[in-house]
């Protein structure tokens, strides 16, 4: 089954001060070297909390398939955690389309 890498953009709708708070002290608390495409996904964003991207890795048999599941996963995660969200774009690579260039 392909591989593939999903990217999913949104932003923050109107986050209350309660949950603004809460980004920010997720935000300060956690030490990530950078936005990691994993199989859990990794949520990142500025401490702006205009918008932000959700990278996660998939194996789905299509690509409409992994835009989907990108999706869902993120929906769940920003609903689970109680974040507001709005403007969700998809983007998806298939792993075994990206050429290796050899030097």
């Amino acid at each position: 089954m392909p591989t593939y890498r999903v990217l999913v953009r949104g932003k923050f709708d109107r986050p209350a001060q309660a949950v603004r708070e809460k980004l920010l002290a997720r935000l300060t608390s956690d030490d990530v070297a950078g936005p990691v495409f994993s199989d859990e996904g990794s949520l990142t964003y500025s401490h702006h909390l205009g918008g932000f991207s959700f990278r996660v890795q998939v194996d789905v048999a299509s690509g409409d398939e992994a835009h989907d599941q990108g999706e869902l996963m993120v929906m769940e995660l920003l609903e689970r955690e109680g974040y507001p969200y709005r403007d969700l774009v998809v983007s998806s690579t298939c792993l075994d389309d990206v050429k290796i260039r050899r030097r």
